[in-house]
């Protein structure tokens, strides 16, 4: 699944810079409202992560390819949400075009996202199974899970789907932030992934050396996209923190410090876990199958990467990861 999804990723993926304001252009924070706003429609259709992060991933595709005018970008990310529905999710868990309309108050009629819907198949050529920073994600946390059982045995018996959920309430709000779009998906789910194992593993560096090998991702990238995760994340924490703090009227001070931390989930995010629980232990078989028939060479060679990887090689780098 991995060297697949990174197969497709070099074949497709561009970067996606963002116009400036225009007449005719979308702005950054245009396009970033219009991804908290798919985040939300997926969480209250109860779609699946990986549902969201492509619905997120061709609706900006769609604005490197085409000058979409402001006041049609509601349109398109609502028609890529259902596109990206009707790819992914089971048809029992797609409402008809009518009710979806209805319910995610887009304000466009049947008739409108219909047209738009064979107006942006027909720019992606068709081309819509394209592997998404969630997708990805999923996919690492399965390998990390798979060659290394007792990662998680510091964190007070959480499961990997509820571990995995919380990183995925992270990278959900990642999808939201436009510094992200000069980044392969790839790298996006590596940084992420590794801001979490520097808080749960003291040998984190060691893993994701050997996650850098097996994605092909640049130290530099990874350091870069490391950094504005890091920034968004720490940002958004504040956030919350003040919010809460306004409303319990507390006079603490809120800590300055940059740091990625699991938070309580909001409302909108509470149906992730039940999907993520589902879609891990399908996933997780069909890796463990994939790793065990097919390949019993490379777990071999990961596990023994993941368990004895040499010091000299972590030292070298850990300057530079670190900082």
């Amino acid at each position: 699944m991995l060297s697949s999804n990174l197969d497709k990723e070099r074949q497709l993926w561009e970067p996606s810079p963002i116009k400036l304001p225009s007449n005719q252009g979308i702005s950054e924070q245009q396009r970033d409202e219009a991804a908290a706003w798919l985040t939300h429609l997926a969480a209250q259709f109860q779609f699946l992560p990986e549902t969201c992060g492509l619905a997120v991933l061709l609706m900006d595709r769609v604005l490197l390819l085409v000058k979409v005018q402001a006041k049609y970008l509601q349109c398109v990310a609502v028609t890529c949400l259902y596109i990206a529905a009707k790819s992914l999710e089971e048809d029992e868990n797609i409402p008809p075009t009518p009710d979806f309309v209805r319910k995610s108050r887009c304000g466009c009629s049947f008739s409108e996202i219909t047209r738009m819907e064979m107006v942006i198949l027909s720019k992606l050529g068709w081309n819509i199974h394209l592997p998404s920073a969630v997708d990805f994600l999923h996919t690492i946390h399965a390998v990390l899970i798979l060659h290394y059982p007792h990662l998680l045995s510091s964190q007070s018996n959480m499961s990997p789907s509820e571990h995995l959920s919380a990183v995925m309430r992270q990278m959900l709000r990642c999808l939201r932030w436009h510094g992200l779009l000069q980044f392969r998906p790839s790298t996006v789910a590596l940084a992420l992934t590794s801001l979490e194992l520097e808080q749960i593993t003291p040998g984190w560096l060691r893993l994701v050396l050997v996650l850098q090998r097996m994605t092909n991702v640049g130290s530099e990238q990874l350091m870069q996209c490391r950094e504005e995760i890091a920034g968004f994340l720490g940002q958004q924490l504040g956030t919350m923190h003040a919010n809460r703090s306004r409303k319990s009227s507390s006079s603490a001070p809120l800590s300055k410090k940059r740091k990625v931390e699991h938070s309580a989930p909001p409302p909108e995010d509470e149906n992730i876990y039940d999907g993520i629980k589902r879609l891990y232990s399908e996933e997780t078989v069909c890796v463990s199958g994939s790793f065990a028939a097919e390949t019993p060479s490379l777990r071999t060679s990961c596990s023994l990467e993941m368990h004895q990887e040499s010091e000299e090689n972590v030292k070298s780098q850990t300057s530079l990861m670190v900082n």
